[in-house]
């Protein structure tokens, strides 16, 4: 089969394991064709080159957006790849309008993977903390008749056009891939019919984590981990308020914050110096896999308190490294962990309960184990590209047939 997928900058050689690439390599070891398109930016690195071939035979064209419309993008379309299956990624992709309707056009099936529909700021109040507000949905523009009802009352018609050509393509796809139950079930509230929608995990590369898992629980020093960018939606204010309570029952803890955007730091340690936890954090900037498999098989306890996740990938690395998981309970860690079988789950915003699990789990080490020894195999079969790829297949086999 020769599978285009279309993305936005998922496919940058010095990210390697981004969901898009990732796939990509497991299509292509299972025999099928892929192509892949995505923006050219000269003021990014990773994006910079016109084409070129990533590893394992997978050509990337790059091509110049003029506001939604990209004219390169689409000749190769047409002339030049002429796919079986176009796979898009990400709802905010100013190549997204275009190429599902040229793709009707020329009859290819389109399948779109969303990537956490409340990052989408015409329907969320607060990008940050979606869940703390009702969600806009009389906002999002889905159709002409819907764009033109807008501008008649006098909506800004470069905001409303945007959100027009952002949105439309949802009811447009052959189908669409929820990243979870949660996110499905958002795309039934916007008009998507529940079987359009298949429900599938993003690729996670697993290869590193394979074999021995190192230390037991038992013998992990205290040291708590969190990977992740320090914005509000990760919750690192709240695991910062909650470093005192931790160290109060488990002097000896010790935290290590991991992160590639660093926007929040300032507040980071306004609130640990404001609490006298400073001493006890460490933060890091963006580590390589090999480091970050070391760290998570170091560490006792990993902890996620975020308000909102369109997947979680830290906690699929987590319980493949061996490492016990305390997260919140919401949308989409709580369909990842399931709580006191392969990790906890706390309240919403629970600073006390977040404090309360950490230190379980530091005490616990027996309890701790059996939820790693749980974790871990589901990682590895839920997970695995070779996994993801035959469902995919199985997905696009199901729309050419009905082409």
């Amino acid at each position: 089969m020769r599978i285009l997928i279309v993305t936005t900058y998922g496919f940058d050689p010095a990210f390697p394991s981004r969901p898009e690439q990732l796939q990509a390599r497991a299509l292509l070891a299972r025999g099928h064709r892929v192509i892949a398109h995505e923006y050219l930016d000269r003021r990014y690195p990773g994006q910079s080159r016109r084409h070129e071939w990533l590893p394992g035979g997978i050509p990337v064209h790059r091509a110049a957006t003029l506001g939604f419309f990209a004219p390169e993008a689409i000749l190769r379309l047409i002339l030049a790849d002429r796919p079986d299956v176009i796979h898009l990624h990400h709802l905010r992709s100013l190549l997204g309008y275009q190429t599902v309707a040229f793709a009707r056009r020329l009859n290819i099936p389109t399948v779109l993977t969303v990537h956490g529909l409340l990052h989408d700021g015409d329907l969320v109040v607060d990008r940050e903390r979606p869940l703390e507000a009702p969600l806009r949905t009389a906002n999002v523009l889905l159709s002409g008749r819907q764009l033109a009802a807008r501008l008649a009352r006098g909506a800004h018609l470069r905001r409303a056009t945007r959100n027009y050509l952002i949105h439309a393509p949802l009811l447009r796809h052959n189908h669409l891939i929820a990243l979870s139950q949660h996110e499905r079930e958002l795309l039934v509230d916007l008009g998507v019919r529940r079987r359009q929608i298949s429900v599938l995990p993003n690729v996670v590369e697993l290869d590193g984590y394979a074999g021995e898992s190192g230390a037991s629980i038992a013998e992990r020093a205290p040291l708590v981990l969190f990977i992740g960018q320090l914005v509000p939606r990760k919750g690192f204010d709240l695991l910062a308020q909650a470093v005192p309570l931790v160290l109060r029952d488990v002097p000896a803890a010790r935290f290590v914050l991991v992160s590639h955007n660093r926007a929040g730091e300032e507040e980071l340690w306004r609130i640990l110096r404001a609490n006298g936890a400073a001493a006890a954090v460490e933060l890091r900037g963006r580590v390589d896999e090999v480091e970050k498999i070391r760290l998570l098989r170091e560490a006792a306890v990993t902890v996620a308190p975020s308000r909102y996740e369109g997947f979680g990938i830290p906690l699929i690395e987590a319980m493949a490294a061996g490492t016990p998981v305390v997260t919140t309970d919401a949308p989409a860690g709580n369909e990842v962990i399931a709580h006191e079988r392969t990790g906890l789950l706390t309240p919403y915003a629970d600073v006390a309960a977040l404090a309360a699990a950490i230190v379980r789990l530091l005490r616990d080490r027996a309890f701790a184990q059996c939820l790693v020894d749980a974790a871990r195999p589901q990682a590895f079969e839920r997970y695995s590209p070779a996994t993801i790829a035959e469902q995919l297949e199985d997905v696009y086999t199901a729309l050419r047939a009905d082409m």
